[in-house]
């Protein structure tokens, strides 16, 4: 059996110990090493038994060097993965919150079924056009023939409402309606169309093309200076004694905006 002298690359230990199968093991750090038969240790210390030259000690990595070399490249695939989690989690909030997460707008109106048939009026409808827009949105109507400052009937007078009850004032007077006035002498010409909500009595959106509505006045030939859509409001006027005068009306873009208008105008 052959003994080598040699001290340990690891800890420096001098080591006396046998060799098989070219491996050896310090018996003070528990270091295993490779012994090369192709060359000899600079050390120089001899073979105890035939005087030959220890061969040159190859240290071998240890387990726990092994296990930190593992464990650091466990951690970068580690952090790796983290990563992509973190960016992907990332992605889908961004799109949920492009996507769902919006404040929705206000649709403040056409909220009922009354203020939809009040945005799809025009003034070139004729009776027959309100009656068919009236059932399409599945509302009531009540149609006489008035006088307005004169002695025979010269307008064609329509209340819509939800209910028939309402438009005959059996119930709930004071529900919301929808007046329309068609010019008798004029071959049913539109005149105006006037949506009151008892909630805000004071205060009206309306579609004129001409006539008279309270102080807005028009004859037929100044249609084109005057048509289009108004909010009304009572309490716009002037009070005795004010430098401004305050008409009640206000032009609007559209009949949308005229209804904004009740519920949001403050003076």
């Amino acid at each position: 059996m052959k003994l080598y002298n040699f001290k340990c690359p690891n800890c420096g230990a001098t080591l006396t110990t046998d060799v098989k199968n070219h491996h050896a093991r310090c018996e003070y750090c528990g270091n295993e090493f490779h012994i090369s038969d192709e060359t000899e240790t600079s050390a120089g210390l001899d073979n105890q038994e035939d005087g030959k030259k220890t061969p040159t000690v190859l240290p071998e990595r240890t387990s726990e060097e092994v296990s930190t070399a593992g464990g650091s490249v466990r951690q970068k695939k580690s952090g790796s993965r983290d990563f992509l989690i973190v960016a992907l989690f990332l992605i889908i909030g961004l799109a949920v919150n492009f996507f769902f997460d919006k404040e929705p707008p206000r649709d403040i109106v056409p909220k009922t079924d009354l203020h939809r048939f009040f945005t799809e009026l025009h003034p070139d409808m004729t009776p027959q056009n309100v009656e068919a827009l009236a059932q399409k949105h599945k509302l009531h109507f009540f149609r006489i023939d008035k006088a307005i400052n004169s002695d025979t009937a010269n307008i064609n007078y329509y209340k819509i409402a939800k209910t028939m009850d309402i438009t005959l004032g059996k119930q709930d007077v004071n529900a919301e309606t929808v007046e329309i006035e068609f010019d008798i002498a004029k071959n049913n010409a539109f005149r105006l169309a006037v949506y009151s909500d008892p909630e805000h009595i004071v205060s009206h959106a309306l579609l004129f093309k001409y006539g008279t509505y309270y102080s807005l006045s028009a004859e037929e030939t100044q249609a084109k200076d005057k048509a289009g859509y108004y909010y009304y409001n009572n309490s716009l006027r002037s009070t005795s004694g004010e430098q401004k005068t305050y008409p009640p009306y206000l032009k609007c873009a559209d009949a949308v905006e005229a209804l904004k208008m009740i519920y949001t105008y403050k003076k």
